[in-house]
């Protein structure tokens, strides 16, 4: 027997501590991509050498709505006992990030960041169409009207990030597309 979808969406935000559901399905689409930015930073670990310092910086390149939604998101806020700052970074200025969120727009820029972060331990995250496949570690993406993510597990572990089972089941597993070695 198959989940029902309510269900799955109930599970998803109960485990990953987004919002209560009627918020959720009222947010708008900035928040609650921003919600699933600040949760995967929640479930990841960064290796001893790289780990984050105080504070765990996030940084968006090319989407000021999220960056506001994601200020109003960490606000207060923790991981794992360290204060989340939001940085707006340019393309050249995205070295300090520890989560760095990457808006679809210039699809050639954005690979050639994922491409300068191949080995680095910053977890990458975006929403342009097959973006963990692309190399980045999590793509957003909407599929039958929900927001969903997916998860490149070779593109973790290439930058010794560890990312969390519970995050993991409920995530799209994807690899690299053979165009992007």
């Amino acid at each position: 027997m198959t989940p029902r979808p309510w269900c799955v969406v109930v599970v998803a935000i109960l485990l990953l501590g987004v919002a209560p559901v009627a918020r959720a399905q009222s947010a708008s689409e900035p928040a609650l991509k921003a919600a699933f930015i600040y949760n995967f930073a929640k479930f990841a670990e960064w290796p001893a050498d790289a780990a984050p310092a105080d504070p765990l910086t996030i940084c968006v390149f090319g989407d000021a709505a999220i960056a506001d939604a994601l200020d109003e998101t960490v606000k207060g806020r923790t991981v794992d006992g360290r204060k989340t700052v939001v940085v707006r970074v340019k393309p050249e200025g995205f070295r300090g990030c520890h989560v760095l969120f990457l808006a679809g727009g210039d699809a050639k820029r954005v690979q050639t960041m994922i491409d300068d972060l191949k080995n680095a331990p910053v977890l990458t995250v975006g929403d342009r169409e097959q973006f963990a496949q692309s190399g980045g570690v999590a793509g957003l993406f909407v599929e039958q009207g929900r927001m969903r993510f997916a998860i490149n597990v070779e593109a973790a572990q290439r930058g010794r990030l560890r990312i969390s089972s519970r995050l993991l089941s409920l995530a799209k597993i994807v690899k690299d597309d053979n165009a992007h070695p």
